[in-house]
């Protein structure tokens, strides 16, 4: 559940996004995925913390063509509105991608006016992808939500932004990170830590991976430039293990259709020879293509909303939950960072 590939072709949190064979890994369940399904809500606890996650069971319509909303059901229809104007309107209609972020405003360093199209950070922007990925002769689907909170955590001096990354397989969580983001003064969107735990039937099985900048040798490093142009590679983290991730931009000014809808001036990123991936202006990551086939996964942008006040408060206690949570389970890391709070 992440969106960087180190050198050796394994992830950790934005770089570590789906693995088969993971502890939390679960069957998966077509008639879930494939089906016209709603939001369910799942409870987990462990120890005295207990977790509640939103699960997306929403269905998408391949093709170029702007794709339709699944019905929003139970609890999670009163925290979102997926409709394609400000006027409020039937789930079945089809939604419009979220516009470019202004900056965050809680960004308390130098960035505070700089913004990046191609990775928004506005709080409450929810986007979410179906992925599949071959094992052997069966093609698994899995469907990710990731969504950009309210929640910011100071790492190494910089007030970062908390990403919630959420994987889900036949309507279970399997995987949920924290992505700890920020931008500098040239639009750079900088990768700062994140932390990821697995799940099996709603338990909490392990942490499978822990970083922070400034501890233990993890480094930032730029997740998406601010001004991408074709050229050499830079570093996008270096995460104690595993080594640095680095990128490259290989196309841009691209046109791509995925089942949400068709854009244009995308920015493709190559990352460490392993994977493709697309960013639109205005919405961020549309598509992941591997380079290989072992084993081959994809992703593709199917539905984006902007969450509803009631949503982003129930999605960043989420937030600060998993990272009390890391400061149990990782406290060698996480154990000697500020906790994360709410900016409102």
């Amino acid at each position: 559940m992440s969106m960087l590939t180190n050198s050796a072709g394994r992830r950790s949190g934005i770089l570590r996004r789906y693995r088969p064979g993971n502890p939390g890994t679960l069957s998966v369940s077509y008639a879930t995925l494939l089906g016209m399904g709603s939001y369910r809500w799942k409870h987990r606890s462990y120890g005295a913390v207990t977790m509640v996650a939103i699960i997306w069971g929403a269905a998408c319509l391949a093709g170029c063509s702007n794709s339709t909303s699944s019905s929003a059901g139970s609890k999670q229809s009163a925290s979102s509105q997926i409709t394609p104007t400000p006027t409020p309107t039937a789930a079945a209609t089809s939604p419009v991608p979220v516009g470019p972020a202004s900056g965050s405003s809680a960004a308390e360093n130098s960035a505070s006016a700089a913004s990046n199209s191609l990775f928004p950070l506005k709080p409450g922007d929810q986007s979410v992808r179906q992925g599949y990925v071959n094992v052997g002769n069966r093609r698994l689907p899995h469907r990710r939500v990731y969504t950009i909170t309210d929640v910011t955590k100071v790492v190494n001096g910089v007030t970062a932004m908390v990403a919630l990354d959420q994987d889900f397989d036949g309507g279970e969580l399997a995987e949920e990170s924290l992505e700890l983001l920020s931008l500098d003064k040239d639009g750079n969107v900088l990768y700062l830590g994140s932390y990821t735990e697995a799940y099996e039937g709603g338990q909490f099985v392990n942490s499978t991976d822990a970083w922070l900048s400034g501890i233990r040798g993890g480094k930032s490093g730029i997740l998406v430039p601010g001004h991408p142009q074709v050229g050499p590679s830079f570093t996008q983290a270096v995460v104690p293990g595993e080594g640095p991730a680095t990128a490259r931009v290989v196309k841009t000014g691209e046109k791509k259709c995925v089942p949400f809808r068709c854009f244009s001036n995308i920015v493709v990123v190559e990352e460490n020879g392993a994977e493709l991936k697309y960013y639109a202006p205005g919405v961020g990551g549309i598509l992941t293509v591997p380079l290989s086939d072992q084993p081959r996964e994809t992703e593709e942008l199917i539905n984006v909303t902007t969450l509803s006040k009631t949503g982003l408060d129930e999605i960043s206690a989420e937030g600060i939950k998993l990272d009390q949570h890391a400061r149990i389970v990782s406290g060698d890391v996480y154990g000697h960072s500020t906790p994360a709070r709410r900016t409102t």
